[in-house]
């Protein structure tokens, strides 16, 4: 008799929507709908990927155990507007002065979003026009700003129906998971290596808690938990989403570009903006306390920021946010006796942070798994639905990164065929050899080989690389290929037996495999990476590369080395500005051609241009 799998489907609907796959307690499959859609953060219902899990596993919807939805309470009208999507910073603008202001200074209650929005509103999303005007018509009437209690119920509701509709699934086998649980038992649960940790979440808003702590236990192929402290009111997350709109970028997506700019501002320029930052919020015992009062955050920033130098704001929060999380961090260290921990939530982005984070005196790890924001929550429902079924029965760490769409060699066959050699050069043996000559000659290659990797991280098989000791790429990249901000720095993969040489390293290794955390690089070695590291404060955000992680990767690197006496090499998501990391070899071969890509590993071939 066979063995029947367990099987668990793990859905994030919202910003970056993403499915993952769990069968018998591992993650074998994880992507999201971006990458199909090719719309960068896409929050429709993640259809494609669920489709493509599906088939890639030879699952059936019925052989499906429970289908796990991240967060309890879910507002299905930025759904409908698609509010990440297809927002411009106008949009966010026209949200705060037309909606939130009246609300919350004039005591308008009536005002519906989906009325001042109606013309972003997507009927024609899945499941289409027919269903969404229905429950337009049942869900949101005048006001569309509802109870807590009934958007819980609203939402809930409606994500069932969408999946009913979609793989027939019965609501008896639908499960909501708690928000900040998700990225707790994520943190900790994907790392191979921890056997006991403080989990910590921090994040904008989810299920009402914000900040959460949790230590937790691997004990005889289990996992126990004991929660520390939580709270709603922290305050980082929606900080930075608001700078970034007041500095002219688009929130909840550009938030990076407000920390790569940081580094640059003077603490004697960022000091006064400091100062106004530290009167709204600090630590108190385990827990983040208002220390201001203001009726909303952003028309209070946007108050006291007003005249300030753009750099300056840059520096200032992310010393604010230094100084806050160390300040918990440290306090939840001293109470707990716990020192190492796992960050999750949007703030885990924050790799500054989290080496900030690392230094902390007795902190011995601090890993960061893929990803740690609201996409990899897919993962994180899985994580928390296999315990409570199984017993807290420790399912399987996450020892890959590579868990999207894999290359399909007969379509890349297929797409070399139709190359005319009058205008590319074909390579098919020795590609690693080849690729490293070119590299070290300061050209720029593509590698599209594999499986894709999950997030937002570009970890080699979906990657631009070149000569990270050649500082003069950088404007080439940029200007010919990314059409990237100047002043954002790149990153570097560099192989294990460097890595401790390269870089001041804490902890694990596997702390330093998907680029979630930041290093300071050892001096005598920073003309080597100059081009990948950052140019002001000379840290890095590094990839470290084993043969067991990525074996072919690995082998390109060393062969670079082996050439330059450089065993590291200038990684940057292979797309283009404002698009996802491409996804297959369709994506692949339309971005090499549009840009000026010198090359492209595409499956086993180099493909080089005359």
């Amino acid at each position: 008799m066979i063995k029947k799998r367990q099987i668990i489907l793990g859905i994030n609907w919202e910003q970056n929507s993403t499915a993952a796959l769990m069968i018998d307690g591992r993650i074998v499959g994880c992507c999201s709908e971006e990458r199909f859609s090719r719309i960068k953060n896409d929050e429709r219902y993640p259809k494609n990927s669920i489709d493509w899990l599906l088939r890639t596993y030879n699952v059936k919807a019925c052989e499906i155990d429970f289908a796990c939805f991240i967060s309890k309470v879910w507002t299905p009208t930025y759904a409908l507007i698609r509010h990440y999507t297809s927002f411009a910073i106008e949009d966010y603008l026209k949200e705060q002065k037309e909606i939130w202001y009246p609300r919350l200074y004039k005591n308008k209650k009536n005002i519906s979003i989906l009325k001042i929005f109606e013309n972003k509103i997507d009927t024609k999303q899945f499941p289409g026009n027919k269903f969404w005007k229905k429950n337009i018509k049942k869900f949101f009437g005048k006001n569309d700003h509802t109870s807590n209690t009934q958007i819980e119920k609203i939402g809930q509701n409606l994500r069932k129906e969408v999946l009913k509709i979609h793989l027939g699934i019965d609501a008896k086998n639908v499960r909501f998971i708690d928000h900040s649980s998700g990225h707790i038992y994520y943190s900790f649960l994907s790392s191979d290596k921890l056997k006991k940790g403080l989990a910590i979440s921090v994040d904008a808003f989810g299920d009402f808690i914000n900040y959460k702590a949790v230590i937790l236990n691997k004990i005889n192929k289990k996992v126990f938990s004991k929660e520390v402290t939580k709270g709603s009111n922290f305050i980082i997350a929606r900080l930075y989403r608001y700078v970034t709109l007041i500095l002219g970028l688009k929130p909840n997506e550009h938030e990076y570009k407000v920390m790569g700019m940081a580094p640059y501002s003077k603490e004697i320029y960022f000091k006064k903006i400091l100062g106004k930052f530290l009167k709204l919020q600090d630590v108190k015992g385990l827990n983040f306390i208002n220390v201001g009062e203001y009726k909303d955050l952003y028309f209070h920033i946007k108050k006291i920021l007003d005249g300030q130098r753009f750099d300056a704001i840059s520096g200032g929060l992310q010393a604010y946010t230094e100084h806050l999380m160390i300040k918990w961090v440290k306090n939840l260290i001293k109470k707990t006796k716990t020192y190492n921990l796992c960050l999750s939530g949007g703030v885990a982005m924050n790799v500054k942070n989290n080496l900030c984070l690392s230094e902390i005196s007795k902190v011995k790890n601090v890993f960061v798994p893929p990803s740690p924001d609201d996409s990899s929550q897919a993962m994180g429902a899985c994580y928390v639905q296999f315990i409570e079924v199984n017993k807290k029965k420790i399912p399987k760490a996450l020892t890959s990164p590579y868990l999207g769409y894999c290359i399909n060699d007969v379509k890349v066959d297929k797409i070399i065929k139709n190359l005319k050699t009058i205008d590319y050069k074909i390579i098919d043996s020795n590609i690693n050899k080849v690729s490293a000559k070119l590299l070290s000659k300061n050209m720029v290659i593509a590698r599209c080989v594999g499986r894709a990797e999950f997030g937002a991280r570009s970890l080699g098989n979906r990657s631009i690389l070149s000569n990270p000791s050649n500082n003069d790429i950088k404007k080439i990249i940029n200007e010919k290929i990314k059409n990237r901000d100047f002043w954002m720095p790149f990153a570097s993969s560099v192989i294990d037996n460097y890595a401790k040489k390269y870089f001041e390293l804490n902890g694990n290794l596997e702390n330093y495999f998907y680029m979630t955390n930041c290093v300071q690089t050892r001096p005598e070695y920073r003309k080597k990476l100059e081009a990948a590291i950052h140019p002001y404060d000379f840290t890095c955000r590094p990839q470290v590369v084993t043969k067991k992680n990525n074996s072919e990767y690995y082998s390109l690197i060393k062969n670079f080395g082996s050439i330059t006496n450089t065993f590291a090499v200038l990684n940057t998501s292979f797309n283009l500005h404002g698009f996802p990391l491409v996804n297959n070899e369709k994506d692949a071969i339309k971005v090499f051609k549009r840009t000026k890509l010198d090359g492209l590993i595409l499956g086993k071939y180099l493909v080089v241009k005359k």
